[in-house]
């Protein structure tokens, strides 16, 4: 790929992998699968359709591991807890649009 390519595919990567996303169906040419072999030697492919498209390129479930660190499991933890945080006050809407409609 020339560099234009390179960095237009890795802007592409970043945009589909952000915010958290590990696992992407992404359509990818034979060269482009070989970038993201090299460039994470962790990802792993499934072929999703055994036919080729008319432009050589085939779709692929692409899982990029996260990266392991010792206080992934602290940022876990605070994911959680913020998502029933973000639960109880979502209960807590219900309950109060519930009673307004009531009225």
């Amino acid at each position: 790929m020339k560099l234009n390519e390179v960095e237009k595919f890795e802007a592409f990567l970043s945009e589909s992998f952000g915010d958290g996303v590990h696992i992407r169906e992404l359509r990818l040419s034979n060269e482009e699968t070989e970038y993201i072999k090299k460039t994470y030697p962790k990802a792993i492919f499934n072929k999703s359709f055994q036919k080729e498209t008319s432009d050589g390129k085939n779709w692929y479930k692409v899982t990029l591991l996260p990266p392991t660190k010792k206080d992934n499991q602290d940022e876990i933890t605070a994911i959680q807890q913020e998502n029933l945080r973000l639960k109880q006050e979502i209960e807590i809407l219900r309950r109060t649009m519930k009673i307004d409609k009531s009225k």
